[in-house]
């Protein structure tokens, strides 16, 4: 099992699997790693008649990619999806309506451990990022980190300070969450972060970043903390798949392992 984000365990995983050895991971690294060594990872685990399930790296307990893995089976082609990947982006969402200032808010939410204790690390964007970049290649299409456009939160001149500095100067934040939220609401739209790809006559469009949706969109009436996935496909195509509920937490992080440690046993007997 690795339950780690640590990028030196990730670098093993070919010598784990070349030596018979099953593996349940919800470490991002290796499955957003070059696709290159990615590729390695699976042709070797099939070599060696290994497994390598990392359902928990997406999603905590939601079966996206049970759902997605399924589709393709069944013959069904994946086409888009889209989502909410961050409990703690959708709790921040959820709760901003400008009456205080952005940066109030999230300092409240670090306060209460909604946050990573950086909380640029929920604002830069990159861990939804690599979690996209997972999703698009369980669904067949060879991606590279490189190919999904990624729009931070985190202005420059606030992404390479101390972390006490970042807090104390967190207010510049504001001005531009106040004017995206303002505007949302005159055209009677939300705020939110979204990670979406989808495949257009043959080409791949990928992005992470804050969208202006309608108020009648899937993504705008989410419970504070929960993840959302959209999945678009020709059998789900008027009325897309939709996958929701808490997408972080150790109970239904440990229920994903619990899940694909079940899936190996299976297997095998």
């Amino acid at each position: 099992l690795d339950m780690t984000a640590d990028q030196e365990l990730s670098d093993r995983y070919c010598d784990i699997l070349s030596n018979g050895y099953h593996l349940v991971s919800a470490n991002k690294l290796a499955g957003s790693a070059a696709k290159h060594q990615y590729e390695k990872i699976k042709q070797v685990a099939r070599a060696n008649n290994s497994k390598w399930l990392y359902n928990a790296s997406v999603g905590a307990g939601l079966p996206v990619q049970h759902a997605i893995n399924d589709l393709r089976n069944s013959g069904d082609e994946i086409r888009a999806i889209s989502g909410v990947f961050s409990g703690t982006l959708s709790w921040l969402f959820a709760n901003f309506d400008d009456t205080e200032p952005f940066s109030t808010l999230l300092l409240r939410a670090l306060s209460l451990g909604i946050t990573e204790p950086d909380p640029r690390d929920d604002l830069s964007g990159k861990d939804k990022q690599r979690k996209l970049l997972i999703l698009a290649r369980e669904a067949g299409f060879g991606l590279e980190l490189a190919d999904i456009e990624l729009t931070s939160m985190v202005p420059k001149q606030l992404s390479e300070l101390e972390l006490s500095e970042f807090i104390a100067r967190s207010s510049e934040l504001d001005p531009l969450l106040s004017q995206l939220y303002q505007q949302a609401k005159l055209d009677n739209c939300v705020i939110r972060y979204v990670a979406k790809f989808e495949s257009v006559a043959g080409q791949i469009k990928a992005s992470v970043g804050l969208e202006q949706l309608s108020n009648q969109h899937p993504f705008a009436a989410m419970s504070p903390l929960d993840n959302i996935f959209l999945i678009e496909t020709p059998w789900y195509q008027d009325n897309p798949l939709i996958i929701r509920g808490p997408g972080a937490g150790r109970e239904v992080t440990a229920a994903a392992v619990q899940s694909d440690l079940y899936n190996i046993v299976k297997q095998l007997t």
